[in-house]
């Protein structure tokens, strides 16, 4: 192989790789099984997926609550809100989104709904990426 060939390979795999973190247990959902991916597409942007298992229904950890929204903190943009972990059969919630943000933590809170642009539910579990 030329090495001009080898390098660009060795840096398409670079930047196609995902890190995958696993969120720590959470005090009021503790047998919720939490990852979050984060991988850069080939337009710069941050695909996010964040799985959760077992996760306890919202208004179990929270009596108003009705959904999880999933946040993710931006050194350059603050506070996002990136979506809602729908958890309908009580076993397995999922979330893909993209962003062009480039986070340093992702956060889950119970909420009473989806759409908001401030958490003021209780927070489940957060994780540094």
């Amino acid at each position: 192989m030329k090495p001009k060939l080898i390098l660009v390979v060795f840096v398409m795999l670079l930047t196609s790789c995902a890190t995958t973190k696993t969120f720590p247990v959470s005090e009021l959902a503790p047998a919720a099984e939490i990852t979050v991916k984060q991988k850069t597409d080939n337009n710069d942007n941050n695909e996010i997926t964040v799985k959760a298992k077992y996760l306890a229904s919202p208004d179990r950890v929270s009596s108003d609550a009705t959904t999880y929204v999933v946040w993710l903190v931006s050194e350059e943009n603050g506070l996002k809100n990136i979506g809602a972990l729908y958890n309908e059969n009580g076993e397995d919630s999922e979330l893909q989104t993209i962003t062009s943000f480039v986070g340093t933590e992702i956060f889950i809170t119970a909420e009473k709904e989806a759409d908001i642009s401030r958490p003021e539910g209780v927070e489940i579990s957060r994780v540094k990426l």
